[in-house]
């Protein structure tokens, strides 16, 4: 509840900044004040409405509301970080007298400014929308220093992060569950945050018949994340595996028709959660062995149980500019592949999102792994 409050306080901090700055530029007249005006105030109550009532609303009357919410959210968000720059900037014309000279106050230099910020800002949310609904498909070929009797190698597609909601709905669904299915995959892993939130859109709108269309000769495999954790996280990890046929991996390993292992771990907000050692302790390494694991904490855990392949989502690449360039700050691989000894780790940008439908500087990804084995 905190992060929800905070972000209604920064939301209305930079609204207010960006209604001044905006109003500042505009003629006096009525005709253009009025409206700019009413245009805030609509936004806002449209913004409080979604975030107080965002339980109660059905959903053909909640997702225009987010979308609306979530879209000018990013629009106030860049707009302010523009416009900031352009007061920082007019800031130091105070020390140096090159810029005092540039006269930065005149509304004749601020006018065009907010205007050309306010187009590379619409162009940038248009272009980040079409990544979002264009999943990119990244395919790798990987070598696997064991032999499996019987195979010669394994496709392997994996995602993570979709999200489902009232944002990401069935269609989107549809969609995702389209692109995986042209990839032929031997076995689909998917890596955590499944579902965004709660349970009732997901089964309001009958989406376990999309994810049922899921399938593999080697199986559906999931692990948990940590949107999976936030509400009622048993009924949602029982809707996944009875309703939508998920095959849920919960601090689990599998033997996969004699030919490799799947092991699964749970999310790191469950109660109890196991270390991978114990998880694994009766995994017999002569095999190929896979782990889905959601955040990419912690890769030497994987790396000392000689793990072939470790997939991780979770990091969303940051999702937005200029969080994409932090987000390695945070993690030893933010997103893409690494070899980490004798481990294959691939950290996934996701194919859905949290909140806005937007992938500026980032993209939705499916992954492809070929892993070659032994001959």
């Amino acid at each position: 509840m905190k992060v929800f409050f905070n972000a209604l306080i920064v939301h209305l901090v930079f609204n207010i900044y960006v209604f001044i700055r905006g109003r500042q530029i505009l003629p006096e007249k009525k005709v253009y004040r009025i409206p700019y005006a009413a245009l805030f105030v609509l936004e806002l109550i449209v913004y409080l409405i979604g975030y107080f009532l965002n339980v109660k609303l059905p959903v053909e009357i909640l997702k225009p509301i987010l979308l609306i919410g979530t879209s000018w959210m990013v629009l106030i968000g860049y707009l302010a970080a523009l416009l900031l720059l352009y007061d920082g900037v007019r800031l130091l014309g105070r020390w140096i007298k090159r810029i005092k000279a540039w006269q930065m106050g005149r509304v004749a230099k601020r006018r065009p400014y907010f205007i050309i910020s306010l187009l590379i800002v619409i162009s940038a949310m248009c272009y980040g929308n079409y990544r979002f609904f264009h999943p990119i498909v990244n395919e790798y070929s990987l070598e696997v220093d064991k032999k499996v009797e019987g195979l010669d190698s394994l496709r392997v597609v994996m995602v993570a992060d979709m999200h489902l909601g009232y944002l990401i709905d069935k269609d989107i669904l549809n969609m995702y569950v389209d692109r995986i299915m042209e990839q032929k995959p031997d076995v689909i892993m998917l890596v955590g945050d499944i579902i965004d939130y709660d349970l009732p859109p997901l089964i309001d709108q009958k989406m376990d018949q999309e994810l049922q269309r899921l399938k593999a000769p080697y199986g559906v495999f999931l692990s948990t994340g940590n949107h999976e954790y936030r509400l009622n996280s048993e009924e949602k990890i029982t809707w996944l595996r009875e309703k939508a046929g998920m095959t849920v991996l919960r601090d689990a390993a599998v033997k996969v028709a004699d030919k490799f292992y799947v092991v699964g771990r749970e999310d790191d907000h469950a109660p109890k959660r196991k270390s991978l050692s114990k998880v694994m302790q009766d995994v017999d390494k002569a095999y190929p062995v896979i782990v889905m694991n959601h955040e990419p904490k912690n890769l030497s855990e994987e790396s000392n149980e000689k793990v072939d392949v470790a997939l991780y989502g979770h990091t969303h690449n940051g999702q937005l500019f200029p969080y994409n360039i932090f987000i390695n700050w945070f993690y030893e691989v933010g997103h893409g592949y690494k070899k980490k000894d004798n481990t294959h780790v691939y950290v996934t940008s996701g194919i859905g999102l949290a909140g806005p439908q937007y992938r500026i500087g980032t993209i939705s990804e499916i992954v492809v792994l070929n892993l070659k084995f032994k001959k």
